[in-house]
């Protein structure tokens, strides 16, 4: 299946690439911890999400050094809006024992720098892939969701299978493991090799695709019927007057790890009353309801209507509690992402 994937076919798109790749300022150097950060920020996130946290980001952890010494807390903080919050909790663990290794320069000395990798919190065969490639360190082409599908459609495969196309793309020839084509391929999948009315006239691999000449292009990879999420049910007890609200550090560990929130309580069953809050999270719908309390709960802060902001708090909470500050009239607003 791989045989089509020839010098020729590989000049044509490494020239539509330079003819039509985006612009990602990123994508410039080659620096490890920045290509790591910025991959896994794109995790799960949009670009243009993106783009403007990762200027804060670095401006608040310039180095590795400067992430793994880093308390959790001002890590989530800096994450605040993007989500998916064991990222978070994955990149500050890996940025810890990978310092204590001897940082990047223990990678690039490895005698399997891939093993190295991927045995660290949160990078998984895609990342350590990118980060080998981008540096320039180690010749791979990381298969993502999106150079999936091209190279689904490309060779025909019908199949959702991210460790079948890898083990294919790690067997490819060197010329085809550059930073360059993998670029030019999530361009590709990006620009023209889209999951819905691909713009196959445009491609520059169309001679060679299995799909577009099979007159299925659509069809590849195979759809995944999506699977219908389960829903959880919260009390949120809020306890709260001119000053400020009384708030509780979430544990390290389960539903948003690490964050400040009300006081969350999960309930079998749905509330006859219309929910306060309604979020879709990445494995379980949120319903949540407000029970309003006279008492602060144990184990709560007080912290300043003023200072809301300074705190990591999840989306929906933090929007909750900014309505709750404008009914005592203080105004609260939220740094751009």
């Amino acid at each position: 299946m791989q045989e089509e994937l020839n010098s020729e076919l590989l000049s044509v798109l490494l020239r539509w690439y330079k003819a039509y790749g985006r612009y990602l300022p990123w994508r410039e150097g080659q620096e490890p911890y920045h290509i790591w950060v910025i991959e896994t920020l794109l995790q799960q996130t949009r670009i243009a999400q993106a783009q403007g946290r990762i200027a804060r980001f670095f401006e608040r952890f310039p180095t590795l050094e400067a992430l793994a010494e880093a308390p959790i807390e001002a890590v989530l903080a800096v994450w605040q809006g993007l989500g998916y919050y064991q990222r978070a909790h994955n990149l500050h663990r890996a940025a810890r024992q990978l310092h204590w290794l001897g940082g990047w320069e223990a990678v690039r000395a490895s005698p399997d720098p891939l093993k190295l990798l991927e045995s660290l919190p949160g990078i998984g065969p895609y990342t350590a892939r990118a980060i080998l490639s981008f540096t320039g360190w180690r010749g791979f082409l990381p298969v993502d969701g999106n150079v999936l599908r091209v190279l689904s459609r490309l060779w025909g495969i019908a199949s959702n299978d991210r460790a079948l196309y890898q083990e294919k793309a790690d067997a490819l020839p060197s010329s085809w493991k550059k930073r360059e084509v993998a670029y030019a391929f999530m361009d590709l999948a990006q620009l023209i090799c889209t999951p819905r009315r691909p713009k196959c006239l445009f491609c520059p691999l169309a001679s060679e695709c299995k799909a577009l000449h099979a007159g299925t292009p659509e069809a590849f990879p195979p759809r995944r019927l999506p699977r219908e999420k389960p829903i959880r049910y919260f009390l949120l007890s809020l306890c709260e007057n001119s000053i400020g609200v009384w708030l509780e550090r979430r544990p390290l560990r389960g539903l948003w790890g690490g964050l400040w929130s009300l006081p969350i309580h999960e309930v079998s069953e749905q509330s006859p009353r219309k929910p306060d809050i309604l979020h879709e999270l990445k494995h379980f719908r949120f319903v949540g309801y407000i029970e309003v309390q006279k008492e602060p709960p144990p184990a709560t802060k007080l912290i300043p209507w003023s200072e809301l902001t300074s705190y990591a708090l999840p989306a929906p909470i933090l929007r909750l509690l900014m309505q709750e500050a404008e009914a005592h009239g203080i105004s609260i607003s939220v740094q751009d992402s």
